[in-house]
């Protein structure tokens, strides 16, 4: 049977991805100076504009989406006669996964000869669009809809990420650090590690006193963790700090060996929560608990 693989904008793939054959993606809204936009990937959206908004002090709000909507994306795959395989953000992050579920339930009831596959990948950004990546490597080599998925659920806990962050005001607004630390914090320059958990929530992993050390820091994370450098990609995420981003990808490229490494931006979505200058490596390692327990 045909079928189309989906995700969700809060991936953060590059937007060339969606222009290829069999791949949808769901737009993410987040709003701001009381308008709501839907993340297009970068398509269009002026990412340094945004980012400077945020550093002027715009606050940002994110949502999710409600089942009515997510029916209204599937559907017209449904009614081509394609199957969908929705692999998806952390429902640990959100309520969308959940509507993602009443929306299914809800089109199998009027097609009972289709199916849908809902995948929580129990990651975000990049650490989901990474997994989504290897998944649509796998359609274009003809894989099987069971195939794919298969793979996503075995290997989904590989997808590793550290993410350096150059503020602590936006973690004090999203309620993840309390107005004390966040103050304190910035007084002693502290930049905070963060990655994606096992557990599907952002977790910290160190807390490292300088932007220098904390890039430094994420680099020999990454050299340390990584599985198979030279089979794999690996990602260099920038929430408008590309510069320290090309010289992080030369780092990674000296060091570490990948096959490849590509530089990504990150999205309003998504930058709501960490901020600009919100430095990442995205990679697969061994375990995503290997982080931690060697923090």
């Amino acid at each position: 049977m045909s079928f189309i693989i989906t995700t969700e904008s809060n991936s953060e793939i590059p937007f060339a991805w969606e222009d290829q054959n069999d791949f949808s993606v769901l737009r993410m809204p987040y709003t701001y100076n009381e308008k709501e936009y839907f993340y297009d990937l970068g398509r269009n959206t002026d990412l340094g504009a945004f980012f400077k908004q945020m550093r002027d002090g715009v606050t940002v709000t994110t949502a999710q989406r409600n089942p009515s909507e997510i029916v209204d994306y599937f559907e017209p795959y449904l009614k081509k006669g394609l199957d969908i395989l929705h692999i998806a953000f952390s429902s640990k992050l959100s309520g969308t996964f959940n509507n993602e579920m009443i929306a299914r339930e809800e089109l199998l009831n009027r097609y009972p000869d289709r199916r849908i596959e809902l995948i929580d990948t129990l990651a975000i950004s990049m650490p989901l669009g990474q997994i989504v990546g290897v998944a649509f490597e796998m359609r274009r080599a003809g894989k099987s809809m069971d195939d794919i998925r298969d793979w996503v659920e075995a290997n989904k806990m590989r997808s590793c990420s550290l993410f350096a962050v150059d503020s602590l005001e936006y973690l004090r607004r999203g309620g993840r650090i309390t107005n004390t630390a966040a103050v304190f914090g910035t007084a002693l320059q502290i930049k905070p590690i963060l990655s994606v958990g096992s557990c599907g929530m952002i977790v910290p992993v160190s807390k490292i006193k300088g932007r220098k050390k904390a890039i430094k820091y994420i680099l020999d994370k990454c050299a340390e963790t990584i599985d198979k450098p030279e089979e794999q990609t690996v990602y260099v995420c920038h929430a408008d700090c590309l510069d320290e981003a090309v010289l992080l990808k030369e780092k990674i490229e000296e060091v570490i060996r990948p096959r490849a490494v590509a530089i990504n931006p990150i999205g309003p979505v998504i930058g709501a929560h960490c901020g600009p200058g919100t430095l990442a490596i995205v990679y697969f390692g061994r375990s995503r608990d290997e982080l931690l327990e060697q923090a």
